[in-house]
């Protein structure tokens, strides 16, 4: 999976860079403004793909981790939302840009994929205080049966 991912990369960066030299090679007038976007869309794409693989490899492939410990859980989520926070959040911005140059149709995915990543990031915050909370939890009632016994 690990290699399927990075091979994805590789790919959304060899349309990066046969776009950027497009772009470069082919500069006129009467070019689209807004072609750059479509770049920057892959590169952060690549980027989120990237992370994921990344993040894949490290907590399941190098590091040994205790599935029945929630800590090691809710960091391997906490690191995928993140990701998934930057791309929707550098997206959102770009498409605020969009509707920024004139193209006013773009206003309101932009906005709504905002309040997206506003969501999902209360979200992972009550998640990770809560999930914090309950291993504190679960540690004292160890160690007070530990000694009780």
């Amino acid at each position: 999976i690990v290699a399927c991912l990075f091979s994805l990369v590789l790919f959304l960066l060899n349309i990066v860079f046969i776009d950027i030299y497009e772009l470069i090679t082919h500069v006129n007038s009467s070019s689209d403004p807004l072609e750059p976007f479509s770049i920057i869309i892959y590169i952060t794409l690549a980027l989120a793909v990237f992370d994921l693989g990344k993040t894949i490899l490290e907590e399941e492939i190098l590091m040994h981790k205790d599935i029945f410990r929630h800590s090691s859980t809710r960091r391997t989520i906490t690191r995928f939302i993140s990701t998934v926070l930057i791309a929707i959040s550098i997206e959102a911005l770009l498409t605020m840009f969009k509707a920024a140059l004139g193209q006013s149709e773009y206003l309101m995915p932009a906005i709504a994929m905002m309040l997206a990543v506003v969501g999902l990031l209360i979200a992972l915050a009550i998640y990770v205080y809560l999930g914090a909370k309950a291993e504190t939890l679960l540690t004292q009632a160890r160690v007070k049966l530990k000694s009780s016994e």
